[in-house]
C-alpha cells in the first residue's frame, strides 16, 4: 500500500500588513463517517420534565454552560454552571451522565447543604488515584459577582462533598483557569486563569499543583504566556498533560488575543510543541492552527491519539487589528471540529459538508452551533462526549439534544488469536504496538527469535480457525505445536530480528485515497525461519486479527 502522510492545512499566504494579520482560509475535511462524526445521544433527553417551573435551577441539564465537564471511566459529571445564554444565574447541583446507559441522574440538588457555593467558570478534574472530583475557584454570578479560590472534593464512592481548602497557600481567586490530573506528579495541575472580572482582563501564567491537601506553586524554567479560557488535558499514555488555546486581552487591548499554541507539561517543565503566532510570525509559515481557541473544552481521545476541540469562538471584528482570525474563522461559535494529532503535532479541521465553506455562520444539522459545553472522553464506551452548552442558532440557547458523542466507525482494533510455539530462541510472541488507523503506520513486534533466524511476515485477508498444524505445510522442520493462522499470502515481508526481536510496519493511506480501507479486516502472523545450518526449522507466532479505522 502507498503511504500517505497525515493531512494538514494548505499553508496559503496570509493577508499581512503593518496593522493587519489574518489567518488564511482553512482546508476543511468532511466530518462524516466512517471517520469520527457527531451523533446525538437521544436517550439523554431533549426537553424539560413536564410541570417543572423554569425558575428552578436544577430542572434539567440542558441549559448548563460556562463550566467544565469531568469524565471518569464510565460517567461525565456536570456540576454547577450558568443557566441559559450569558445569564447571571448559576447553580451548584451535581448530575452524572452514564455513558453506558445513556441517561442522566441527579446526584445532589441545587442548594443542598454541604455543597460548594453556586458557581460557573471554575476548573475541575478527576483524580483517578483517589476517585474524587476536584473543583477550584470560579465565578459566583449574580449582580455583584465574586471570584473564588476555594477547593472542594467530591468523593464519587461516598457521594459527598468536602471543603478541602487549605488554611493558607491557595492560588489567588480566579475564573477560567484549567486543571487536569498530572500522571507524573500524581496531583492536580492548574494553569493560568483570569484573576479579575473586568475589562481589560488580567490573566495569570502561574503553574500550581494540588497534592495531599496542599497547593504548591511550581517554578518551571519555561512558562506559557498568561491566559484564561484555555484547555488542559491529561495524556496518560504519553505520561504528560497538554494545554491548548485560551485568550488574553492584556496584549492587544481592547482585543482578546486568541492563543493558537500547544504546550505539554512533563511534571517539571512546559514545552511548546505547536504554534501559530501572527504577532511574531505574520506569514504563518510552517505552522498550523485550530479553528477556535476559547469557549470550548478540549478532550483527549487516547484511541485515536487526538485532542478534539468542537465549536468555540473566533474573532473577525476587532478595534485593534494586530491579531485577527479572519472571516473564515469567526463567529460565536464556529461549527468547526478541530483535532490536534498527537503523533504529528499538527491541527486538522473538519466540518459538516452541508454547512459550506463558512460553517461558523450556519446551524449544523447534526450538532447545532454550540459552545461553552461540558466535555470528556469515557473509556467504557471509547467515545468523546459534549454535554449541554449554548447554541447560538436555537431558541433559548439550547442544543437540540442534551448530549452528543463523537468517534470513528469503526474504531481501529487488534486482537490476538491462535497458538504460538517455541523455536531456537524460546517461546515466540506477536503483539500489536498500536492500532491500524488510516493515515498512520501500523506496527507489531515479534519476540523470541533465535540468534541465526530470520522473520517472515504474512498479512492475509482471511484467517484459519482453528489454526492449521504447521507440520501439514511443506516447510523445513515445522516446529512441534506450531500452527498457521492466516489463509493467504496477500502481503509478505522479510524481517531481520535484532536481539531476538523483529518489527513489522504497514503504512495505511487516507480513506480519501482508498475508501475501502475503513472497516477492512486483515490478519497478521510472523514465522521464524531458523538458518543456523541453512533453512532447517520453521516456527510461528500467534496471529493478530486487525480492523482498520479511519481518522
Amino acid at each position: 500500500m502507498t503511504h500517505l502522510r497525515p493531512l494538514s492545512f494548505a499553508l496559503l499566504p496570509l493577508l499581512a500588513a503593518s496593522a493587519l494579520a489574518q489567518l488564511p482560509a482553512p482546508t476543511l475535511l468532511s466530518r462524516t463517517a466512517p471517520r469520527a462524526a457527531w451523533t446525538a445521544v437521544t436517550s439523554a433527553g431533549t426537553t424539560t420534565p413536564a410541570g417543572t417551573p423554569p425558575t428552578v435551577p436544577n430542572f434539567n441539564t440542558t441549559f448548563r454552560a460556562d463550566s467544565t465537564g469531568v469524565a471518569t471511566n464510565d460517567k461525565l459529571y456536570v456540576f454547577g454552571g450558568r443557566l441559559g445564554n450569558n445569564t447571571t444565574t448559576v447553580t451548584n447541583d451535581l448530575w452524572a451522565f452514564d455513558a453506558v446507559a445513556g441517561t442522566f441522574t441527579q446526584l445532589i440538588p441545587h442548594g443542598a447543604v454541604g455543597s460548594p457555593a453556586a458557581r460557573a467558570r471554575f476548573c475541575a478534574a478527576w483524580n483517578p488515584t483517589s476517585n474524587k472530583i476536584v473543583v477550584f475557584g470560579g465565578h459566583t454570578g449574580g449582580a455583584t459577582p465574586v471570584l473564588l479560590n476555594d477547593t472542594w472534593e467530591y468523593d464519587i464512592t461516598a457521594g459527598t462533598w468536602t471543603d478541602v481548602t487549605p488554611v493558607s497557600g491557595s492560588p489567588a481567586p480566579r475564573q477560567f483557569a484549567s486543571m487536569a490530573w498530572d500522571p507524573t506528579l500524581g496531583g492536580m495541575l492548574l494553569f493560568g486563569g483570569q484573576t479579575n472580572d473586568a475589562t481589560p482582563n488580567v490573566n495569570s501564567n502561574e503553574t500550581w499543583l494540588f497534592l495531599a491537601g496542599a497547593w504548591t506553586q511550581l517554578s518551571p524554567v519555561t512558562t506559557p504566556p498568561a491566559r484564561g479560557q484555555h484547555s488542559l488535558v491529561t495524556r496518560s499514555d504519553f505520561g504528560d498533560c497538554l494545554m491548548c488555546g485560551g485568550i488574553d486581552n492584556g496584549i492587544a487591548t481592547p482585543d482578546q488575543v486568541r492563543f493558537l499554541d500547544v504546550w505539554t507539561w512533563n511534571g517539571v517543565n512546559w514545552s511548546l510543541i505547536s504554534n501559530c503566532d501572527v504577532l511574531t510570525n505574520p506569514t504563518g509559515a510552517g505552522t498550523t492552527w485550530p479553528g477556535s481557541a476559547n469557549a470550548n473544552q478540549a478532550v483527549y481521545d487516547p484511541l485515536r491519539k487526538r485532542v478534539v476541540v468542537q465549536g468555540g469562538q473566533g474573532i473577525t471584528v476587532a478595534a485593534n487589528t494586530t491579531y485577527v482570525y479572519g472571516p473564515s474563522y469567526g463567529g460565536s461559535p464556529t461549527n468547526y471540529t478541530s483535532e490536534f494529532d498527537c503523533l504529528t503535532n499538527t491541527w486538522v479541521l473538519y466540518a459538516n459538508p452541508t454547512t459550506g465553506a463558512t460553517p461558523f455562520n450556519n446551524n449544523d444539522p447534526q450538532i447545532g452551533r454550540v459552545s461553552r459545553y461540558y466535555g470528556g472522553f469515557i473509556p467504557a464506551t471509547g467515545k468523546v462526549y459534549k454535554v449541554c452548552g449554548q447554541n447560538a442558532a436555537a431558541s433559548a440557547s439550547k442544543p437540540a439534544f442534551n448530549v452528543y458523542q463523537y468517534q470513528a466507525t469503526p474504531v481501529a482494533s487488534t486482537a490476538p488469536y491462535g497458538a504460538t510455539c517455541s523455536g531456537p530462541g524460546g517461546p515466540l510472541a506477536l503483539t500489536a504496538d498500536n492500532a491500524p488507523w488510516t493515515e498512520r503506520t501500523f506496527q507489531a513486534t515479534a519476540t523470541g527469535f533465535g540468534p541465526l533466524s530470520l522473520g517472515f511476515a504474512i498479512v492475509s485477508l482471511g484467517q484459519v480457525l482453528p489454526g492449521l498444524p504447521l507440520p501439514l505445510v511443506p516447510v523445513p522442520g515445522p516446529g512441534v505445536g506450531c500452527e498457521l493462522g492466516v489463509a493467504s499470502l496477500d502481503i509478505t515481508a522479510g524481517l531481520i530480528p535484532i536481539a531476538g526481536t523483529a518489527q513489522f510496519f504497514l503504512s495505511l493511506p487516507s480513506a480519501q485515497v482508498d475508501p475501502t480501507l475503513p472497516g477492512l479486516d486483515f490478519y497478521l502472523q510472523i514465522a521464524e525461519l531458523d538458518f543456523s545450518a541453512g533453512w532447517v526449522g520453521t516456527y510461528t507466532t500467534n496471529s493478530l486479527a486487525c480492523e482498520i479505522g479511519s481518522l
